[in-house]
């Protein structure tokens, strides 16, 4: 797993946030073609049908769908990547937005965080430009782009939204070009699939929950120059606290806020010991400390240790990804470090 996916708070990559400099939108349902729902999803064609909301949750009327993404077949296993099964280009005048998947029929209230899978389409084309596999997307016209919290606003979770909209309204006043898009004019399209996916379960599958026995997360450094091994039961309860051990005392200068830090690290999940991501190397890689640039407890372990130290470091969900049911989120999350230099 790539450390932005892992540390960043930010979920959506620079080239896609770029590209979605969206503005001005409506959102609504198509008919119903189909009676997919989120659980059958799998592999098959979903397209557009009639959803039980037509209003969100302050009673704005969804707005009605087109012809183009009523004419859309998307293909893909829910909350993963999926691609454009019908007929390109694409095309349309305005934005459109329509239900693929029904799912809850009540909808996201307003400031409710959303937990979504994302595809990015060329409508032109039908390829795939990016794809996000979990982000958090606040329903919140004052903290999204428009065209996210139209994807949102009448959104409920589980549900397939796709939205199709023109490239000149997407860009604003960027150009397709200097957004990476040389294939594209502003009237050609792009789709725009979102899955609304639930909240995880870090312990999902435990009958029983252990009390904590304190001497877990139990790590074996070896001699430091390869990733070490953390041990974590499976089904045992959590810390609710940040909690950051020293398991090697360092000699160098006190880390600080606002600079940058060359680390090694190794993540795991709470429950089992899962690894997720990791960097062992004799460099390291470089991390910033100033605040928002990873999450919470990750920077408040570096900062006030001193450079050579290798710590061990457990995160509660709210100090880590919440519990907006992205990938990560809803999971205490246990680190090694290895604090290797200060950033040239």
């Amino acid at each position: 797993m790539k450390r932005t996916r892992a540390l960043l708070t930010t979920a959506l990559p620079i080239a896609l946030a770029t590209a979605l400099l969206l503005a001005g939108c409506s959102a609504g349902s198509g008919e119903a073609n189909t009676d997919t729902d989120a659980s059958e999803a799998g592999g098959a064609v979903t397209v557009a049908v009639q959803s039980a909301i037509t209003k969100d949750a302050s009673g704005k009327d969804c707005a009605a769908a087109g012809d183009a993404v009523n004419a859309l077949s998307i293909t893909g296993d829910f909350g993963e990547e999926v691609s454009l099964s019908s007929p390109t280009p694409v095309t349309t005048t305005g934005l459109e937005r329509a239900v693929l998947v029904e799912g809850d029929t009540e909808p996201f209230a307003e400031g409710e965080n959303a937990a979504v899978a994302f595809t990015l389409i060329n409508g032109k084309t039908g390829e795939v430009v990016n794809h996000v596999a979990a982000s958090t997307l606040p329903n919140s016209a004052e903290s999204v782009d428009p065209a996210f919290y139209e994807a949102t606003r009448c959104g409920a979770l589980g549900q397939r939204v796709a939205i199709a909209l023109p490239v000149g309204q997407a860009l604003g006043d960027t150009t397709p070009a200097d957004a990476g898009f040389t294939d594209l004019e502003i009237t050609d399209s792009f789709v725009l699939v979102f899955d609304f996916t639930r909240p995880v379960d870090q312990f999902d599958g435990c009958d029983t929950i252990a009390p904590r026995d304190k001497k877990y997360p139990e790590v074996d450094l070896g001699d430091g120059s390869s990733e070490p091994k953390i041990t974590i039961p499976s089904c045992m309860e959590a810390p609710d606290k940040l909690e950051v051990t020293v398991l090697k005392a360092g000699t160098g200068p006190v880390v600080t806020a606002d600079e940058s830090i060359m680390t090694n690290y190794v993540g795991v999940k709470w429950n089992g010991a899962e690894r997720f991501d990791g960097n062992w190397s004799e460099t390291g890689i470089e991390f910033s400390t100033a605040q928002g640039a990873l999450i919470d407890g990750f920077t408040q372990a570096m900062i006030g240790q001193k450079i050579g130290s290798t710590i061990l470091v457990t995160i509660p969900p709210e100090q880590a990804y919440g519990m907006s049911g992205a990938e990560l989120s809803g999971y205490t999350l246990t680190f090694v470090l290895q604090l290797v230099s200060k950033a040239v």
